[in-house]
């Protein structure tokens, strides 16, 4: 039971991580933070848009001092992962840019891992090796649900596209049946107009 206790405490100490979504309106600019009190820590930083116009998203993430560490424009998703060599608040930004009209629905996801350098590894003595492989196993553990993320994401954004098409076949169904009909109205007045044409010269 302690042991259990012990690697339960230690996985929860491993890594600070932080998954939300948010909708974004169009033209909207918010910002995220994570504070880091010690240089060396590892920051990892996912997002991906699930729904709204065509997927994308402008971000950028910021350091301590204002310092620009990573931007793009017009990015469907974005993994990272970077060593804060300088203590203090790292802010990561989303902008629904200006082209866009859509709001738009973003999971992002921030953790600062307090994971062991393997020099530190190194060191440690047989005693530690819980520890290791706690780990070991937590690294595998945020593997595993980064593909799961993409995963899902690719579902959300596959489901908006055949969402999208089935609305676009009902609709090109609904025009088509409206030209049959209309077709049909203009012949049996051709016709008509034919047949009245006949008789005056009768």
């Amino acid at each position: 039971m302690l042991r259990k206790l012990v690697l339960l405490f230690a996985l929860l100490a491993v890594a600070n991580a932080v998954t939300l979504r948010k909708w974004i309106a169009s033209h909207e600019k918010t910002c995220f933070y994570a504070q880091t009190t010690s240089p060396g820590k590892k920051i990892s930083f996912y997002f991906a848009v699930h729904q709204g116009g065509n997927f994308d998203i402008d971000f950028e993430v910021e350091g301590p001092n204002n310092r620009q560490l990573f931007k793009g424009e017009a990015e469907r998703q974005g993994d990272y992962v970077f060593t804060a060599n300088q203590p203090g608040e790292y802010a990561f930004c989303f902008k629904n840019g200006l082209a866009s009209f859509a709001d738009k629905q973003v999971e992002f996801d921030i953790s600062v891992e307090n994971e062991a350098r393997p020099e530190d590894i190194a060191k440690r003595s047989k005693r530690d090796e819980v520890m290791n492989s706690v780990v070991t196993i937590a690294s595998d553990l945020g593997q595993i649900t980064k593909f799961m993320k993409y995963f899902r994401t690719r579902e959300n954004r596959n489901f908006a596209t055949v969402s999208s098409t089935e609305s676009r076949v009902w609709w090109f169904s609904v025009l088509q049946s409206l030209s049959v009909v209309l077709v049909a109205v203009m012949q049996v007045y051709a016709i008509r107009a034919l047949f009245t044409a006949k008789r005056s010269r009768l």
